[in-house]
């Protein structure tokens, strides 16, 4: 939102201000009002990249959100499931391998492995849909629940900003639906 206000707003602006009839140097002027346009919006367009979620990893009993920008990928890993894709975020889990790396595992490619290698492991973890009464307004978890009826079960989500909820179906080994619910 506030890339489309700069470009949108500002540009304008700046040009109301520089541009008069007759003015000698206007196309030159108006052409650099283009040009900075130009570098904001590829600026404004690098950083959404960057900020976009890529994994969405189950380590130590909650899923973390993993970031563009914080995502460690180097060496060879042969499974294609954690590139950095456009398309979206893949969902993955730390691999047996590397549990003894601690939460820095979550945030590298080496050591993840596909999210249904280890969702048993996810899903008997996974806690009561009752707690969440706990922590958030009980209407409001009612009115999200109405939703995903087949939700019997949630495992918290770390992400940058506020924590999460995945909804999940314990019985059916199921994600249903990430939600705006306090976890904790």
């Amino acid at each position: 939102m506030l890339l489309l206000g700069v470009d949108v707003i500002v540009g304008p602006l700046l040009t109301l201000l520089v541009a008069k009839p007759g003015k000698r140097t206007l196309k030159m002027d108006l052409a650099i009002i283009g040009i900075l346009q130009a570098i904001a919006l590829g600026y404004g367009l690098y950083i959404v990249a960057q900020g976009r979620p890529v994994w969405l990893v189950y380590s130590n009993k909650h899923f973390v959100a993993v970031q563009a920008y914080e995502a460690v990928v180097r060496g060879e890993n042969t499974s294609k499931d954690f590139s950095l894709s456009f398309s979206g975020p893949s969902w993955g889990a730390v691999s047996d391998k590397a549990t003894d790396q601690g939460a820095d595992a979550a945030y590298s490619q080496n050591s993840l492995v596909p999210f249904n290698e280890r969702s048993h492991n996810a899903f008997s973890n996974a806690l009561p849909i009752e707690i969440l009464n706990r922590f958030n307004d009980k209407a409001k978890v009612e009115s999200i629940l109405l939703q995903y009826p087949e939700s019997d079960s949630y495992i918290p989500m770390a992400a940058k900003n506020k924590s999460l909820v995945v909804l999940v179906s314990k019985t059916q080994e199921k994600l249903i639906a990430i939600v705006e619910l306090a976890p904790w």
